[in-house]
């Protein structure tokens, strides 16, 4: 019983010690946009120059994700986490004292690199460290941190920027990642007792191996498993994250929804996908990656989006249907994760999940152009349409790992 309750405390320590960074990754994705219209005045900026900012470190974090990953697989994730978290939180930090357009650019740029670590090297220490029975739940409650820090952004730095100004909502926005780094640094010597090391050649093979490595973790993410995963991180980004962008505007100018109505829908469906996430877990753990948990969840959402755009339906029955289609999707989410490990080499968890991760950048990057376009030139319906087919194909990326790893992976 006392081993027992050990390894359940140092999985638990591992895995708060993971999800509270990931959560301020989220949080520092969002810190900008309730600040758009402070950031316009306050340097004469128009919505353009503003959303180069935000591009600008979309395209650095996307970008740096698989060569963070090699290394985070060739020197451990540890320190590779609290040196991103660092760079990012100085960045967002010194935003408060940036005194040109140029300057924000700058900072969104670094802020952006420092933002590559987090998916790659969370997952390599929870693969490495956390027990395997507890491994869908630890995937799970990493992922609805990120959905807590979408959440609390807008909160934080609305209400800071009213109690004092925008410069001190990003100044302190920056010192939570000091902390979350300090954090991680006052447990340095616990993560590495536990294994921090584990899955890598020691530092000699390394010297000798390591153009052989970098080749071998090349081909590695072009085998039919990881471009399957990597697909449905994008399927994945452009109907869940093309839904939750476009929902309001689409139900506003189909049915005319009334802005409240919409955007209790919009909470419902993030809401939603977070709770599911958190019951998802407990799901993958007991089950593991199932193709018939997929079919379960990726059909039955696709479907009750679909209906939203063929059919007008009371307001409460409308946030329900999207709240529930959130539910399904989120799901599946550690189900996904747990799909990635299985199919990943010992040692290899850092740069698969950086590639994989690069899918959801991809993906937000094609759809909202795609729905934009959608919105102008043809029918509101098509938005809810586009983004359930998106969401259903992602079954058959899910079947087509499932199918291939069968083949060439025997792992655990």
């Amino acid at each position: 019983m006392a081993s027992l309750t050990a390894y359940f405390n140092r999985d638990a320590r591992v895995i708060g010690l993971v999800c509270f960074p990931h959560g301020l990754s989220h949080f520092y994705y969002m810190v900008l946009p309730p600040m758009f219209a402070v950031l316009k005045t306050a340097f004469g900026l128009n919505n353009l120059e503003i959303g180069l900012f935000m591009t600008i470190f979309a395209t650095a974090a996307a970008i740096g994700q698989t060569p963070v990953g090699f290394l985070v697989d060739k020197i451990g994730g540890r320190q590779v986490l609290i040196c991103g978290l660092l760079l990012e939180s100085i960045a967002i930090g010194s935003i408060g004292l940036a005194e040109s357009y140029w300057q924000l650019l700058a900072l969104g740029a670094i802020a952006g690199i420092g933002h590559t670590v987090y998916h790659p090297a969370d997952f390599a220490i929870m693969t490495s460290l956390v027990s395997n029975k507890r491994m869908g739940r630890a995937f799970g409650i990493h992922s609805f941190t990120g959905y807590l820090g979408f959440a609390a952004a807008p909160l934080f730095m609305t209400a800071i920027s009213e109690l004092w100004n925008w410069q001190a909502a990003f100044m302190l926005a920056g010192v939570l990642g000091l902390i979350a780094a300090s954090l991680l640094w006052l447990n340095s010597a616990l993560l590495r007792e536990m294994g921090a090391d584990s899955g890598r050649p020691e530092k000699a093979e390394q010297d000798s191996q390591s153009e052989s490595q970098v080749g071998q973790g090349i081909k590695l993410l072009f085998t039919a498993p990881m471009i399957a995963c990597f697909l449905y991180y994008v399927l994945h980004q452009m109907g869940n994250g093309g839904l939750r962008t476009f929902l309001g505007v689409a139900l506003w100018e189909l049915y005319a929804t009334p802005q409240v109505i919409a955007g209790m829908a919009l909470t419902g469906l993030m809401a939603g996908t977070a709770g599911g996430i958190l019951a998802g877990g407990f799901l993958a753990d007991r089950t593991g990656p199932q193709i018939w948990v997929a079919c379960m969840t990726l059909v039955p959402s696709a479907l009750l989006i679909a209906l939203v755009g063929a059919f007008e339906m009371p307001l409460i029955v409308l946030v329900l249907v999207i709240t529930a289609a959130g539910f399904l999707m989120g799901l599946l989410l550690p189900s996904r994760d747990l799909l990635l490990r299985s199919v990943t080499p010992d040692g290899s968890m850092g740069k698969a999940m950086g590639f994989v991760s690069t899918g959801s950048n991809v993906g937000g990057a094609i759809i909202p152009v795609v729905l934009g376009w959608v919105m102008d030139n043809s029918n509101p319906r098509y938005i809810f349409w586009i983004t359930a087919g998106m969401i259903a194909a992602a079954l058959f990326t899910f079947i087509t790992v499932k199918g291939v790893a069968s083949q060439e992976f025997d792992r655990k």
